[in-house]
């Protein structure tokens, strides 16, 4: 089932009660009612009322606009009162009456009794001409509301317009160097250690809200929201098959960070992490590093490697998400594709990296036993945990059947996921930006 954040992008479809239920509850909790800027909320029409909010969403960063749910004199459930189902023609006309070129994607959901709907309004900024007015003014979001825009705003407006989406500027244009994580530096130079049998890495990140080009650097609060996202993923926590000692911060630039978890070694088993985090324009991208080393001849079993993969795959994501929450950009972000890469040592095969001793394979004089492992460009169905387990077991499967195993689908769909492997509960405030 999506996650409530998932109701800015979820397939119309999967856009239900039970979601938007979810939404409104999650949004209560996080003051989104008083506090969103992609977010707001109309117990009915009335006049203009709903026009100017999609008008403001979409002159800010899109959203949602929810109509047939109070903003106030409500709480929970009781906050979902909806509206009669003749409703959803009448606000489709107004709309398209007082914001022709900005008619947003109206999705009706009916509620409990059958007898009332709640209107969904996702509102695309990326997708209309600017600035969009209703009746003659131009209003766009500030956390809570809409509000008139100034001269300078407009302007702003209209230039964004002629900028191609590929060389989207804010204020700043900052130079972006080409994004190829698999030539990123993010190990230190391995001295006194045995050599690595192999490395893991993965990368993932969000597509933050435009409003992120006006200050389009990692700032402190950025810094530390990473930091301890890090030292709460499952590449560091409870994992019983390795203890990873803290993450530090190894770099600190305006647009990129780097981190290290220290080494751990138990017996000959060692593992160690490495984190890497980009924002440039819009996009905040995030390589996560993970590279062990056993006894020999002794590849990381199959599914301590699935442990490694989600493990890393939860860390991007929870990162990033934590990082964009600590820039006042959180919502909504748009997951990028995912992508991953296994990389054995110098004159190992992926066969010696990870043990795929107890399966089946095809006659080994036609068998390739490739020197590197691809996991291809994806994307997850959502960003819950199910979600992310999906692709990673997805990956699991494309890299077995590349490695011309066969009799391993039922084995790596049956595992359970240990509960080590979750998004982290990191309920720390953070600083709010000025």
């Amino acid at each position: 089932m999506p996650s409530p954040g998932d109701l800015y992008s979820a397939p119309t479809s999967e856009v239900d009660y039970e979601l938007v239920k979810a939404f409104v509850l999650s949004a209560e909790e996080a003051d989104l009612f008083s506090e969103s800027l992609t977010f707001e909320a109309k117990e009915k029409r009335d006049r203009n009322n709903v026009a100017d909010a999609v008008a403001a969403l979409s002159n800010t960063d899109g959203g949602v606009v929810l109509v047939g749910v109070k903003d106030k004199d409500a709480t929970g459930e009781a906050r979902l009162v909806g509206v009669p189902k003749s409703e959803h023609d009448a606000l489709a006309s107004s709309l398209h009456a007082v914001i022709p070129e900005a008619m947003p994607e109206i999705i009706p959901v009916a509620m409990p009794d059958g007898e009332r709907l709640i209107l969904v309004l996702r509102v695309d900024a990326d997708a209309v001409p600017h600035p969009v007015m209703v009746s003659g003014k131009v209003l766009f979001r500030i956390p809570g509301h809409s509000a008139p825009a100034d001269r300078h705003r407009v302007l702003d407006l209209v230039a964004r317009d002629q900028v191609a989406r590929d060389n989207e500027r804010g204020r700043m244009n900052v130079l972006h160097v080409p994004w190829q994580p698999t030539e990123i530096g993010i190990w230190p130079e391995d001295r006194d250690h045995p050599p690595r049998i192999g490395a893991l890495r993965v990368v993932g990140g969000l597509e933050l809200p435009r409003r992120v080009l006006d200050r389009p650097w990692l700032d402190s609060a950025a810094r530390q929201a990473a930091l301890d996202a890090l030292n709460n993923s499952p590449l560091r926590r409870s994992n019983p098959v390795w203890f990873l000692r803290g993450w530090n911060t190894m770099e600190a630039r305006a647009t990129h960070l780097r981190f290290l978890a220290g080494e751990v070694a138990d017996g000959t088993h060692r593992a160690q992490a490495a984190a890497y985090l980009r924002l440039a324009g819009r996009r905040l991208s995030m390589l996560v590093g993970f590279r062990w080393t056993e006894g020999p001849g002794g590849g990381l079993i199959l599914e301590h490697f699935y442990h490694a993969l989600l493990g890393a795959m939860i860390t991007v994501a929870f990162t990033c998400r934590h990082v964009a929450r600590a820039a006042n950009v959180a919502e909504p972000g748009d997951p990028l594709a995912w992508e991953g890469w296994l990389q054995p040592g110098e004159g190992l095969l992926v066969k010696d990296v990870v043990s795929v001793s107890g399966l089946g394979r095809y006659d080994p004089r036609t068998v390739y036993d490739p020197p590197t492992g691809h996991f291809p460009q994806a994307r997850a169905a959502g960003s819950d945990i199910e979600d992310l387990d999906e692709l990673a077991r997805d990956w699991l499967t494309y890299w077995l059947l590349d490695m011309a195993a066969y009799g391993f689908e039922e084995r790596v769909a049956g595992w359970d996921r240990p509960d080590f492997l979750r998004m982290p509960d990191l309920a720390s405030p953070l600083p709010t930006q000025r």
